[in-house]
């Protein structure tokens, strides 16, 4: 009884997600005017409304920003390369690019004229490409730097008997997410091979890099999923916010018209 008792506690120990005792030093707490933050792999930090991008360097300092953007509306920046990032704006069906310093390099990338006339997501990929969301075909399509097909994945719908409506996609280390509005993310390899679905109840924000999911959930915590075994484990934040973002063990929350930068130190996981 005793044997089963004790392999009974740990299967759910391994297999349930947990709360880590950890706390948050506040570092700096700034005025901004911005509705979402994102970060790059540098640690360069993107405030963004709904017609400016401001970049912040990792040391608080080199203050850039892009506010003539009338190409329409947008979802956030991409900086899959941090030294390349872009904004796709998908009613006018252009991507603009910018070099790190926010200046806009080059023309924009007319979607309609390469032949793509529904792409209502877009990311970068590691792989020398991007990744297209064809709302009308259901489909994920692969393109290379020059916006030429690669290849695409089908109906994904059809395949997967399960209606699909992205409201946010991103390539992190081996894979490629797909985040729905019924609060189901979709995970795919970098074939575009579909690999395993994810229920995620309430999520304000969501991120991820090379080695976890960062789901940041109305309630207040953070759940984190190691991708490498799935499994994961929650901590309360110590800041209910607007919008989020977590690198490098940094934590940044807009909360207030501030931005407020913790560093996180784990001490008790339970």
């Amino acid at each position: 009884m005793k044997a089963l008792l004790f392999l009974l506690v740990s299967f759910f120990l391994c297999c349930s997600p947990f709360y880590s005792q950890s706390s948050f030093k506040l570092i700096s707490d700034n005025p901004v005017i911005a509705d979402f933050v994102v970060t790059d792999e540098l640690g360069n930090v993107y405030l963004m409304t709904g017609s400016s991008i401001e970049r912040i360097n990792a040391l608080g300092k080199g203050v850039y920003r892009a506010s003539e953007l009338q190409w329409g509306e947008f979802h956030d920046v991409d900086v899959t390369d941090p030294l390349r990032p872009f904004v796709h704006f998908p009613a006018s069906g252009k991507v603009v690019f910018f070099d790190n310093t926010l200046s806009v390099q080059g023309s924009p990338i007319d979607l309609f004229e390469a032949g793509f006339d529904n792409v209502e997501w877009m990311c970068g990929s590691r792989g020398d490409g991007y990744w297209l969301w064809d709302g009308r075909n259901s489909e994920l399509v692969r393109v290379d730097r020059s916006f030429k097909k690669r290849f695409s994945t089908g109906n994904l719908s059809m395949l997967l008997n399960h209606e699909i409506h992205p409201i946010g996609m991103t390539e992190r280390g081996s894979y490629l997410y797909l985040l729905c509005e019924d609060s189901t993310l979709h995970v795919f390899d970098m074939f575009g091979t579909w690999k395993k679905r994810i229920f995620v109840e309430r999520v304000k924000n969501w991120m991820a890099d090379a080695d976890n999911l960062y789901l940041f959930h109305s309630d207040g915590s953070l759940e984190v999923i190691d991708t490498r075994t799935w499994l994961s484990e929650r901590m309360n934040l110590p800041l209910v916010g607007s919008a989020y973002c977590f690198q490098a063990g940094r934590l940044y929350v807009l909360s207030d018209g501030r931005l407020r930068t913790y560093d996180f130190v784990e001490t008790i996981r339970n």
